[in-house]
């Protein structure tokens, strides 16, 4: 999507014919026609409906999901009606935050959490203390389980104390104070702190004075002889440390620590805190970190199925640890498997292949050749990604079928429930004129829910019933990242475009750009298919003799595509015909090109390779557009062969002109 730092993009304006478009039960496939107009055929048609009661459903859901102070009884009427819509963690979220401050009747309580469970620890104390109000036979059970979450609202945590004192084991408070501290909630575990066991109760209180501020030993108390491996100990140490402006200390704590005598109870503050001292250290540091990160979680966990947050931190961490083991420490053998473990830990296809593409770079660097080529077979299984492509080149073998589809076929009971679902009546509507912002939400929404192969199909048939190309694009990236890779022909759908445009260079834009969005609008102003600034394309126009026309822009795709071909051509030979270079211009402007070519060298004429060029953009976005528009090319020419000009080997690396050697 359009970056806020876009350069404007020139524009262009002229009358065009209209297509004469078939029916999409006359499309020559159920996947489409020879150019795609069949989903504009299916859009014009699902604009003649129209739902009342589900438009302002999604007015309701702007309203609820933007604003935390609309009340718990607001919030959770629309979540028991409308379950499944986008942001629902969210929404929960602030009922949740509404409990605080409102006294809510306890039938109200339960009815909500009954539905859906509590997310934080005192909501379930006030859900446990509902439960108590109406005598119900699992009120105890759920007090339990609150108190061992940690912090409570105060007249909860006194209810509790008072009904179940004698049903909470030691155990039960250990758990609680152990939370407590994790949690940073000082005063509670002032008052926690007597109900402990005497076997904890002084690793306890030392953690309560460093999360108080002091120092380590100020109680000059004896200590148990295995608390340095306890991983609560560990982190209130690194964050007393911090605080008090000893980064070195906390650094070194990490780095240096012996191994966990147990899994971390909350590991998105662990992995947050280990992150933050491996940015401050040194590289033999935060290669130690990083290494050593594993043990906070049981044997066996599958890291890429924890939240988004000890995801994101994980990962960044460990793409931090095998970077600097590689570039900073000279060790390919370090780096390899914090690569690995990189992308092992992401969901996104675009994320493990790269990872395993540069496990396997950095094996053979190393000498390890065997790994290094189970690392790029583990890379080639993402074949329409660009590192999937790399490894692919890496192991000598070709790009192989992407025109994939489906075999699997949702019963006539799987298409009416999916027919009823809140979410999917609300996908129709958003389809038909809710802004851009909106409907990919929604789009993104519908195809993350799904989980089986059939769920998608349901949804690949929904993109094309209602004509939206971005829900077919999106679902093909849910669909990837869930393992299910026979999406590919709809994933990549096809748009009409204008004689003498470059087919294969506006589908790819156009993908990462809008996904094919006709209404696509960004946050800077970018408009339609190609994403283009109005000043940018105002200045194309007047270059190519062409009446500028702002509103065309969205309205007219085929006028869309040539200004955005036009000035895509125009970067493209400033830089020599470059194509990496003009795709990252044509997202970040010409430029920042010419800062960082400056900075960093010039991949063209080889004092660079290319991918580190690639990989040291400074910006994210721009780094991430580059790779996801060149992989989108190769698919496009791999699935199109008569719409591209080469049909050989390593079609990805020869984009990259000067590149020395496939992969």
């Amino acid at each position: 999507m359009s970056s806020m730092l876009r350069a404007p993009h020139l524009l262009l304006s002229i009358s065009f014919t209209v297509f004469a478009v078939p029916a999409l039960a006359q499309s020559t496939s159920p996947y489409g026609t020879p150019d795609g107009r069949e989903w504009d055929a299916a859009r014009a048609q699902s604009m003649q409906t129209h739902d009342m009661n589900v438009h302002q459903s999604i007015d309701q859901w702007k309203l609820l999901s933007a604003n935390d102070r609309m009340g718990f009884a607001a919030y959770t009427s629309f979540l028991l009606t409308y379950p499944g819509y986008p942001q629902q963690d969210k929404i929960r979220g602030y009922a949740e935050k509404a409990l605080l401050t409102e006294s809510p009747s306890a039938q109200a309580v339960i009815g909500y959490f009954d539905r859906f469970a509590p997310i934080g620890s005192r909501a379930a104390g006030r859900y446990a203390v509902a439960l108590s109000t109406m005598r119900r036979a699992d009120a105890a059970t759920n007090a339990v389980a609150a108190w061992r979450m940690g912090a409570l609202i105060d007249s909860d945590e006194a209810t509790l104390l008072g009904l179940y004192r004698g049903q909470f084991t030691a155990a039960d408070h250990d758990a609680r104070m152990d939370a407590l501290l994790w949690q940073g909630e000082t005063a509670q575990a002032e008052r926690q702190i007597s109900f402990v066991s005497a076997a904890r109760r002084s690793e306890f209180m030392e953690r309560l004075t460093l999360l108080q501020g002091s120092a380590p030993g100020t109680l000059g108390m004896s200590l148990p002889s295995g608390i340095a491996s306890d991983p609560g100990y560990i982190y209130n140490r690194a964050v007393q440390a911090r605080r008090s402006g000893n980064s070195a200390g906390a650094v070194s704590l990490l780095a240096n620590r012996p191994p966990l005598s147990r899994p971390v109870a909350q590991p998105e503050q662990w992995v947050r805190e280990l992150l933050t001292a491996a940015k401050a250290a040194d590289a033999s540091s935060a290669v130690r970190i990083a290494t050593s990160i594993d043990d906070a979680f049981a044997p066996g966990t599958d890291v890429s199925r924890q939240s988004f947050r000890v995801r994101d931190d994980y990962t960044t961490l460990m793409w931090l640890g095998g970077t600097k083991a590689l570039c900073s420490l000279s060790s390919p053998r370090q780096a390899a498997p914090l690569f690995y473990r990189y992308g092992a830990a992401a969901q996104t296809p675009g994320t493990r292949s790269k990872g395993f593409y540069w496990a396997g770079r950095a094996a053979a660097m190393g000498g390890d050749t065997a790994g290094a080529n189970r690392y790029f077979e583990m890379a080639a299984q993402y074949p329409q990604y660009f590192y999937g492509q790399l490894s692919l080149e890496r192991l000598s073998r070709p790009i192989p079928n992407l025109d994939t589809r489906p075999s699997a076929v949702p019963s006539m009971a799987q298409r009416t429930s999916f027919a009823s679902l809140p979410i999917t009546r609300a996908v129709r509507d958003v389809a038909r004129d809710a802004d851009w912002r909106t409907g990919v939400q929604f789009y993104r929404e519908i195809s993350n829910q799904a989980q089986t192969a059939e769920d998608y199909v349901l949804v690949a048939d929904l993109a094309r019933e209602i004509g939206r190309r971005d829900l077919a694009v999106i679902m093909g990236q849910s669909a990837h990242a869930g393992g299910f890779d026979q999406f590919g022909k709809i994933s990549f759908p096809l748009v009409p475009t204008p004689q003498g445009t470059d087919w294969t260079m506006v589908h790819a834009l156009a993908r990462q750009e809008s996904q094919f969005a006709q209404n696509a609008l960004s946050h800077a102003g970018a408009r339609g298919l190609m994403q283009l600034m109005p000043g940018t394309a105002r200045e194309q126009a007047g270059k190519m003799s062409l009446a500028y026309d702002e509103g065309a822009l969205i309205s007219d795709p085929s006028y869309n595509i040539l200004l955005g071909d036009a000035y895509f051509r125009r970067v493209k030979d400033y830089f020599g015909g470059a194509l990496p270079l003009a795709i990252a211009a044509y997202n970040a402007g010409p430029g920042n090109v010419n800062k960082w070519l400056r900075a960093n060298g010039d991949p063209r004429t080889g004092s660079v390779e290319w991918l580190d060029w690639l990989e040291q953009i400074p910006i994210y976005e721009t780094k991430n557009y580059v790779q996801r528009v060149l992989e989108n090319a190769v698919v496009y020419e791999t699935m199109y062969p008569e719409k591209s000009d080469y049909n050989g080997a390593n079609k990805l690396s020869r984009l990259m002109p000067g590149k020395r050697a496939p992969g």
